[in-house]
């Protein structure tokens, strides 16, 4: 039943209109009011969009302008809702008070919930304070004893912060580690989150430990971070203590970002690193890098500078990209790095053109080689893509022409090699409807041209290539035997037949007459299909063996000669068991590309679990929060899983110089719960024609609740120790990392 004031009976008698002067509709305690046919002058302006509220009780006063909701009430307005077991608003300035006795208040804003004991908020200007306060998210809960909204900002006091699984899964009233501070600040407009001294603590005991303050930047889509410092990693290696990624970062304009972070091992070995990051208009943007390091007395430094730039019109699609490099540490490498690079990409319906400019510095040679410039212009067009044109239902054409203009200079030489070269790449694929669909027909025409001048030699480099591929690919072939509806085997077979003529023109500068090289292959794809037959439980189940058989034939001088011959199989027996097989002959051309061959490989997956619980079992016991089940005996019994994968692998070559290579590996990976906090992983390689272990390694991992373990072990006697938070957001804070 509502219980209305007196008053309000005699003004709704009187005046027979509604109180919030709009409409009025009521259906299962709830009452909407819809404010779009109203004067906005009136009182109660800053109901922007409708206002829906219930409760079991309703008390309006009028002359107050005030609604009383008492009993399972809540109140919804724009993207905001409340629940609470009593709730005062006041229309006129949108003020909201509510409270709970036993269970907390319910607010919802957007997307996220908070928890309060009692809350005083104005739902038009966003802003209000609240009593024991907490945010919950998927690995953190956040408690606080007062919360204050104003404007941006968020300020917390008493605050505690708790990602112990346990705690946040309510299998322990208490937390085994969390975080206190008495101050906090949340700026929504900066994206940031600043508080006072931080203390740990473990099992309600204070640690030893805190930090002076935390700043954490939160990014949300935007380029730059705001100001703030970077927490280090702490780790002990070799019986010393070092600071990894210490530092600080801040803007210096809207445009520029500032960063700077440094690692510190011993007074012989440490580094800096800077980065200033900028960001232009139109997609414009870039960053440049200076790191310097000092490492037992070699001091190297990395200067870098990329660029990157998008522009997008109707047609065509353009992006530019600029990278410069000078790292002395690469005077110690033999690999060639790029020093400087500049490229331009643009995009059009059915083509791409590039235009590079950059350098090479060659430390192994002594060399720097320009490429100025260097143009890309590839092109694909389809024609006849329709089945109106019955011989040439599908063609496509793809070509890439490539011109670079390259100067090298080498050290101890007076003159620069300067060269230019050309490619040409065309591509033609055609499909024909032949014997469709019994035969499928695509013929490939491939054409590559090569030129190279050298003016500062004045030598002249040519290569041609043309090659003619057709491939008559038969429909499959079915064969299914049926053995009393308990063995199914389905075999499918399908030919292909492949043409491949290689066409060499003449060379004019040095008289090399045109040649031919002509080659025929014939691939046999066999795919088996078997039901299986160790599952009768799973009538459906298959396991499928696939098959391929490939010979080639080179046809020269109206003489057929073997090239190759080569199966494949690759057969999945069961669904933990899997194995694949290659072998064959290649006669090739050069004597080290002779020889006979085989690789075979076997996996086998396998999940046990020892000690499988049994309903013969009554009796319960419990372990850190988990229960186990107890024999007559008193002994508990709980399940161990095993996870075992054993892949063996053979691989044989036997050259026609009589160079032999044989390999035989049997490898073991898998892990083992020895209880429900203890797991270890192993991982074991054994070359069995020589007889010993090439590789071991073991994994301890312990959960210890909200940190977690781990000692890692290999057979060259390195190991590693690390135990740490598992909350992302202070793992890298809050760590001992040990290595040897």
């Amino acid at each position: 039943m509502h219980r209305i004031r007196f008053s309000i009976y005699i003004i709704l008698f009187i005046f027979p209109i509604s109180i919030f002067y709009g409409n009025e509709k009521k259906n299962n305690d709830e009452i909407y009011y819809d404010h779009n046919h109203h004067d906005m002058k009136n009182e109660f302006f800053f109901l922007k969009k409708n206002l829906k509220y219930k409760s079991d009780i309703q008390e309006h006063d009028i002359k107050e302008g005030k609604t009383y909701l008492k009993g399972q009430a809540s109140i919804e307005y724009d993207n905001t809702k409340v629940k609470a077991d009593y709730i005062e608003f006041d229309w006129k300035n949108g003020d909201l008070y509510a409270k709970s006795k036993e269970k907390s208040i319910f607010f919802q804003k957007d997307n996220k919930q908070f928890l309060f004991r009692n809350i005083h908020w104005n739902l038009n200007k966003q802003i209000g304070k609240a009593k024991n306060f907490s945010f919950k998210e998927k690995n953190y809960i956040v408690i606080a004893d007062d919360l204050l909204k104003e404007k941006e900002d968020f300020l917390m006091k008493k605050v505690t912060y708790i990602s112990d699984p346990f705690f946040l899964e309510k299998k322990d009233s208490f937390p085994d580690f969390y975080l206190k501070t008495d101050y906090l600040k949340y700026s929504y407009l900066k994206k940031y989150i600043f508080s006072g001294p931080v203390f740990f603590y473990l099992y309600r005991v204070p640690m030893p430990i805190f930090l002076p303050f935390l700043y954490m930047p939160i990014k949300l889509n935007q380029l730059f971070y705001n100001s703030g410092i970077i927490y280090p990693k702490f780790g002990i290696q070799n019986k010393k203590i070092y600071i990894k990624d210490i530092g600080l970062f801040f803007p210096i304009s809207n445009l520029l970002n500032f960063k700077i972070n440094s690692s510190i091992y011993n007074l012989e070995k440490w580094k800096i690193k800077t980065k200033i990051e900028y960001k232009l208009k139109y997609n414009n943007h870039g960053f440049i890098n200076f790191d310097y390091q000092n490492m037992l007395n070699h001091k190297n430094y990395l200067f870098q500078w990329k660029h990157h730039f998008d522009f997008k019109s109707n047609s065509s699609i353009v992006n530019f990209n600029s990278n410069f490099n000078y790292d002395n540490i690469s005077l110690f490498n033999k690999n060639e790095e790029n020093f400087f690079s500049a490229n331009i990409r643009r995009k059009f319906s059915n083509s791409l053109w590039f235009m590079d400019i950059y350098m090479i510095q060659n430390q192994n040679k002594k060399e720097i080689k320009f490429i100025i410039p260097e143009l890309i212009l590839h092109t694909k067009n389809i024609f006849f893509n329709d089945k109106k044109y019955y011989f040439l239902r599908y063609v496509s054409v793809e070509n890439k022409f490539h011109f670079n203009n390259s100067i090298d200079f080498i050290k101890n030489e007076k003159k620069p090699h300067s060269a230019i070269g050309i490619n040409h790449h065309m591509n033609m694929i055609a499909y024909l409807p032949f014997f469709d669909p019994y035969l499928k027909i695509s013929s490939k025409i491939l054409y590559h041209n090569f030129y190279k001048w050298n003016y500062s030699e004045f030598q002249i480099s040519n290569f041609q290539k043309i090659d003619f591929i057709t491939n008559i690919v038969s429909v499959p072939f079915y064969k299914i035997l049926n053995f009393k509806n308990t063995f199914l085997l389905k075999h499918k077979i399908q030919p292909t037949l492949s043409f491949h003529i290689m066409y060499f023109p003449p060379v004019f500068y040095n008289n090399v007459k045109n040649s031919f090289e002509k080659r025929i292959n014939f691939i046999f794809n066999n795919d088996w299909i078997i039901k299986n037959p160790w599952n009768f439980l799973d009538s459906h189940k298959k396991t499928k063996i696939t098959k391929e058989i490939n010979s080639s034939f080179i046809i020269k001088n109206n003489f057929i000669k073997w090239d190759n011959f080569k199966i494949m199989i690759d057969s999945e027996l069961t669904k933990n068991l899997k194995t694949k097989y290659k072998a064959g002959i290649n006669f090739g051309k050069e004597e080290k590309e002779k020889k006979i061959y085989f690789d075979f490989s076997f996996s086998s997956n396998h999940n046990i679990n020892f000690f499988p619980i049994k309903n013969k079992f009554q009796k319960k016991g419990k372990n850190r929060y988990d229960y186990f089940f107890f024999d007559q005996n008193n002994y508990a019994k709980y399940s161990i899983p095993l996870n075992l994968k054993i892949d063996f692998h053979s691989n044989y070559e036997n050259y026609f110089n009589n160079k032999i290579l044989f390999k035989t590996l049997l490898s073991l990976n898998g892990s083992i719960n020895i209880t429900k906090y203890w797991k270890i992983s192993f991982h074991t390689d054994y070359d069995l024609f020589k007889n010993k272990i090439i590789f071991s390694n073991i994994i301890f991992d312990r959960d210890l609740r909200s940190f977690e373990l781990r000692f890692n072990w290999t057979k060259d006697s390195s190991w590693s120790f690390f135990i740490g938070l598992k909350d992302p957001n202070f793992r890298k804070i809050i760590q001992y990392n040990e290595k040897n």
